[in-house]
């Protein structure tokens, strides 16, 4: 169970996907940690994405039709216009002063296109997590959390899912 970082595995997924339709990405691209990584003309270019959810830019109609289509985009475009998303999306949203800010604003249980069932959660700077496993109990525990505060705080929810997590694996 990765409750670590819901957004890298989908940001990993995506740029998977991606590099099926663009060789060009599979070549330059790749995620390291938590940065996206580019090869250009010979040198390296990174940029952290781990609070960016990477199919936000598939929202522009335009980049998702030049993503479809083999070699209309470089790996370079691509690093250069999710480098330009994550920039905007911090000056937009500055980090909070403490992790203790985070609350979140929003649990949905959601299916994906294969109707398989996920949890989908938004913090108040518009982050966006993904849990697939244990879906009753993280439902329950966040109803329980937010009648108990009113706002569930992500660090209470994240030290939570941590207890459940060691629960879970300890029974296996």
């Amino acid at each position: 169970m990765n409750f670590f970082s819901p957004i890298m595995n989908d940001n990993i997924i995506y740029l998977n996907e991606w590099m099926r339709y663009n060789e060009s990405f599979r070549e330059n691209l790749q995620i390291v940690g938590p940065d996206l990584v580019c090869r250009i003309n010979g040198n390296i270019e990174s940029i952290n994405i781990s609070d960016y959810y990477l199919p936000n830019i598939l929202y522009n109609t335009n980049l998702r039709e030049a993503l479809k289509n083999t070699n209309q985009l470089t790996a370079e475009d691509l690093f250069r216009i999710i480098r330009v998303n994550v920039l905007a999306e911090v000056l937009a949203n500055p980090p909070s002063n403490s992790f203790h800010d985070l609350y979140i604003t929003n649990m949905d249980l959601r299916n994906d296109e294969q109707g398989t069932p996920f949890i989908s959660f938004t913090d108040n700077y518009g982050h966006k997590f993904k849990i697939s496993q244990n879906l009753e109990q993280v439902l329950s525990m966040f109803q329980r959390l937010q009648e108990q505060d009113g706002q569930v705080r992500f660090s209470k929810l994240k030290m939570e899912l941590e207890r459940l997590k060691n629960e879970t694996s300890e029974n296996m």
